[in-house]
């Protein structure tokens, strides 16, 4: 009987050690994963439905082009560049990333929404464009 219950034991034990390993690599990877979000994301995430126009502009600088919806809310888009410095092997080359953001406000100066493309320009120092299929002002 003794050694049926310390079995038992052994098995709750194994598994409450089990569960606090699993808990513990989630947060672990959670928190890493946030390492890898740009930090204007970060920033519009919580900016979203509070934000003025003018505390955006403080953050993320002057717009690269200002445009407006159908319905006169103004839009503006900001491009960020920055290099990839390649593999660390001598069989890749190094290139450029382009994120866009296009950030939408209603009358009043709030951001209401926002989008985010990405895309790697291979060897590409210097893309001509940003994202393929990028923000397009209406006509």
């Amino acid at each position: 009987m003794t050694a049926v219950r310390q079995a038992g034991r052994f098995s709750s034990f194994g598994a409450r050690r089990l569960v606090r390993t699993a808990v513990f690599s989630l947060a672990l990877l959670g928190v890493g994963c946030t390492l890898f979000i740009p930090k204007e994301t970060l920033y519009l995430e919580s900016a979203q439905d509070r934000a003025t126009q003018e505390e955006v502009q403080q953050r993320l600088g002057k717009p690269k082009l200002v445009a407006s919806t159908k319905a006169g809310d103004p839009v503006w888009v900001y491009h960020v560049y920055y290099e990839d410095p390649g593999p660390a092997n001598k069989w890749g080359a190094a290139g450029t990333w382009c994120d866009e953001y296009v950030l939408t406000f209603d009358k009043q100066g709030i951001l209401r929404s926002w989008t985010h493309k990405s895309e790697g320009h291979g060897g590409e120092l210097m893309p001509t464009y940003c994202v393929t299929d990028g923000f397009k002002a209406a006509s």
